[in-house]
Formats: C-alpha cells, structure tokens, sequence
C-alpha cells in the first residue's frame, strides 16, 4: 500500500480471507491485527487475566495459520468469527486443563496461584461470549485504524471530518482551501477502500 491510496496499491478487490488463505503475508498480517483484539476480549470474558488472555490469542492465531486453508466460508451457517471462536474456545480448554495439571501437582507458591485463576466452563454449540454487533464495531475500527495509514492526511481528514464527525463537506472544504468536490472525491475513495477491507474480511452476517 502507497502512502498515498494511488492506482499503486496492491488490488483489495480479492476476498483479505482468500488472500490470507493463499499464503499473502499483508493479509494474514491484516487479518491477525483486526481480528486479535476480539480474540483477546473473548479470552478476557472467559476468566482470563490480561497475561494469559494475550497467550491465548498468540496460541489462537498461530491454530488458524496452520488451519485457515480448511475454512470453508462456502459451508451453509460458516462464518469466519464462529470458525475462530471455535479455535479459541479449543485453546482456553487447553489451559484449564493445563491448570487441572499444575493443580494435580500442587506445592508451589506458583501452583497455589494459578488455583487462584477461574477456569473457563465452555461447553460444545456456544457462541462467542460478545454480541456480534459488538465484535463488529470493534473490527470496523481497527480496519479503521490500519487503513488511516494508507492515506494521505489531508484526504483522511476529509473523509473522517465529514463521515465520522458529521461535518458539511462544504464547510470542511472551506477549512482545508479545496472544492467541496475534492472532498467529496477523498471521502469517496476512502469509503470505497473500507468497504472493500470489510467486504473481505469481516463476515459476520449482521
């Protein structure tokens, strides 16, 4: 991606999913960035402290490295959250049992602390503990996030005062010395891009 979101950047017309599934670093890079938080609240909500709720993603994404080529979004009900929820929920089962094991051993003032750590009760069919809406909200604002980076400030200040703010785009234009049609030109293309970010990496089925 060009600093400044040309005609240079690297095609987002490719499903980021397909494009991580087929090895493409950028993506999966894209893909552990957006979605690692949710995994990390996920954990958080399950009874994990901070420290290993951070384990339990680093365990999570390193399972979907090696498994994303089986995902198949195609499968009726597949969504790519229920399918990491899957993994994740696989992985906080590990570490209760894990913690079963230190407990079984018993002795040492970091066995007795770990007693002290809740064990996640997750059974088969559950859902993730967060509402979709909310995982939503959370990935639209990391893809938020990493694609302000792919823009040219000004053109990003005229996408985020007028769509996020709320602002007129003559009013802004007026501010930053432009037509209001080049304002309208920059939140467009950024718009356009973010629709693409999420149409390629965030099915969640709202």
């Amino acid at each position: 991606m060009t600093s400044h979101g040309s005609s240079h950047e690297p095609s987002t017309s490719a499903c980021m999913l397909e494009r991580a599934r087929g090895g493409d670093p950028a993506a999966w890079r894209r893909l552990a960035q957006v979605y690692g938080p949710i995994v990390y609240g996920w954990a958080r909500r399950c009874g994990c402290q901070s420290a290993d709720a951070a384990d339990v993603m680093q365990e999570t994404f390193a399972a979907v490295a090696n498994a994303i080529h089986r995902f198949d979004d195609q499968r009726d009900q597949a969504t790519f959250r229920g399918w990491l929820w899957t993994i994740t929920r696989n992985k906080l089962r590990d570490r209760a049992r894990n913690q079963g094991q230190v407990e079984a051993a018993g002795g040492t003032d970091a066995q007795l602390a770990m007693q002290q750590v809740p064990s996640p009760e997750i059974t088969e069919g559950d859902e993730p503990p967060s509402h979709q809406q909310s995982d939503a909200a959370i990935a639209r604002r990391r893809t938020l996030e990493l694609l302000r980076d792919g823009f040219e400030p000004r053109s990003w200040k005229m996408f985020w005062e007028t769509t996020i703010e709320g602002r007129e785009p003559i009013d802004v234009a007026e501010e930053m010395g432009v037509s209001k049609w080049a304002v309208y030109k920059a939140r467009a293309r950024v718009l356009q891009r973010l629709q693409e970010e999420m149409e390629g990496l965030l099915e969640f089925r709202l």
